[in-house]
C-alpha cells in the first residue's frame, strides 16, 4: 500500500474506532457526569472535540483543596459558573477551605441553571453569605449547607416549593434580633420537606488569635422561637436527624409536635456532658425530656429511633430511652450504643433496660 493510501486508511480506521466522540454533546456530558470532576476535566486533552465538554456537565464536585493555589480554584469556578451558559445543572457540591471565594455569583448561576441538588461546605473563618436568589429557587430538591451565613433579614420573599431534603450544620443566621425568625422563614418555606438534619452545636472560630462565633445553635433558635410562636407544621417530614447540646433535649418533644408523620428519628447529644452522668434517679430538677408532652407522631407514625450517642446506663440517659419506649405506640426498633468502657455494671444496664415498659408490643431493642 502506497504512503498516501496508507495514511488515508489509518485516519479512516481511527475515526471508526473513536465512535464515542461522534455521540451528541448532551449524551457525552451525561457520561462524563458519572466520573469524578477532576477525571471528567482531564478528558479535555483528548481532542478539540472534547476541549470544552466539561463546561457543560450537569454535575460538579468542586473542592478548593484539589487546586495548587486559590487563584486557580477561582478561575476554574468562574469558567464553569459562567452566567451566560444556559445548560441545566442537576447537582453541585462545593467545598471551600479558603477565604475570599465569590460564592454569591456562583450560587446565582446555579439557580439560573435550574439546580436541583446543592451542597455547600465552608471550612474557612469567612462568613460566606448565600445570595437571596437561593431562597426562591423553584427547582431545588436538596439543600445541604455547612458553615455558611443564612441571613434572611433583607430577603422580601422566601419560597422553596420542592425542597425535600435540608441539612443545616454550623449555620450562622446573621446578626440582630431576628435570628429565630430567619430560621423559621427558611424552614417553613419548604412545604414538602421530608428530611431535616440539624447539627446544632455552637462553636467558636479562631481567626487572628481572636475567638468569635460563626455559628448559632440551630436547635436553640427553634426552642426560642417556640416560646412565642407555634412552630411551622411539616406534614411530609418522615426523617429527622438532630445533633444538639444536652440541655436542649427537653425541647425535642416540642419540635416533634410539628412532625405528625415522622417515621425515623436519629438523636445525638454530647456524651461527655455532666448532666447525663448522674446516677441519682431522684435528682431531676431539670428533666432531660419533657415527659408531659407526647407528640402525635409517637402515637401514630414513629417506627424507628436511633440514639447514636454512646450511653453508659446513667439515670438521665435511661430517662431518654424510657421516654420513647413508654410513649411510642407503633415503634418497630430502637437502636442504642453502649459505652462498654464507661458502663459500671453491664448486667445492671440490661436489667434496667428490660424492665422498661414498652407501649409497642412489637418493638425490637438493639444494643450495639
Amino acid at each position: 500500500m502506497i504512503g498516501s493510501e496508507k495514511s488515508k486508511h489509518t485516519r479512516t480506521k481511527s475515526k471508526e474506532l473513536d465512535r464515542i466522540s461522534q455521540l451528541p454533546d448532551p449524551l457525552l456530558c451525561n457520561i462524563l457526569s458519572h466520573l469524578p470532576t477532576k477525571d471528567a476535566v482531564k478528558t479535555s486533552v483528548c481532542s478539540v472535540r472534547w476541549r470544552s465538554l466539561w463546561l457543560w456537565l450537569p454535575c460538579l464536585e468542586l473542592s478548593s483543596e484539589n487546586f495548587s493555589d486559590f487563584n486557580a480554584f477561582m478561575s476554574f469556578g468562574d469558567r464553569f459558573f459562567d452566567s451566560n451558559r444556559v445548560s441545566c445543572l442537576n447537582k453541585v457540591k462545593l467545598h471551600i477551605e479558603d477565604d475570599g471565594a465569590d460564592l454569591k455569583s456562583w450560587i446565582d448561576a446555579t439557580v439560573k441553571r435550574k439546580i436541583q441538588h446543592l451542597h455547600v461546605r465552608c471550612t474557612a473563618c469567612t462568613d460566606y453569605e448565600m445570595p437571596s436568589s437561593l431562597y426562591n429557587c423553584e427547582t431545588l430538591v436538596s439543600l445541604k449547607l455547612r458553615e455558611v451565613n443564612v441571613s434572611l433579614v433583607d430577603v422580601k420573599f422566601v419560597s422553596l416549593p420542592r425542597v425535600k431534603t435540608m441539612h443545616l450544620k454550623y449555620i450562622h443566621y446573621g446578626n440582630g434580633a431576628n435570628l429565630e425568625a430567619s430560621f423559621e422563614r427558611l424552614v417553613s418555606c419548604c412545604p414538602v420537606l421530608e428530611e431535616l438534619k440539624i447539627f446544632a452545636y455552637e462553636w467558636m472560630c479562631r481567626s487572628a488569635q481572636v475567638y468569635r462565633v460563626v455559628s448559632r445553635c440551630t436547635f436553640k433558635l427553634i426552642c426560642e422561637y417556640s416560646r412565642f410562636e407555634l412552630l411551622p407544621q411539616f406534614g411530609y417530614m418522615s426523617r429527622l436527624c438532630v445533633t444538639l447540646p444536652v440541655y436542649y433535649l427537653k425541647s425535642v418533644p416540642t419540635f416533634l409536635e410539628s412532625c405528625p408523620k415522622l417515621k425515623s428519628l436519629i438523636l445525638v447529644w454530647d456524651c461527655n456532658s455532666e448532666e447525663m452522668r448522674s446516677d441519682d434517679d431522684d435528682d431531676m430538677h431539670n428533666p432531660i425530656i419533657n415527659f408531659a408532652s407526647v407528640p402525635e407522631c409517637l402515637l401514630s407514625s414513629l417506627e424507628f429511633v436511633d440514639i447514636k450517642t454512646c450511653i453508659s446506663g446513667h439515670a438521665p440517659e435511661m430517662k431518654v430511652v424510657e421516654y420513647f419506649l413508654e410513649n411510642s405506640a407503633i415503634l418497630k426498633k430502637i437502636t442504642l450504643r453502649l459505652n462498654y468502657y464507661d458502663c459500671a455494671n453491664e448486667k445492671s444496664f440490661f436489667k434496667i433496660l428490660m424492665a422498661i415498659p414498652r407501649r409497642s408490643a412489637t418493638c425490637e431493642v438493639v444494643v450495639l
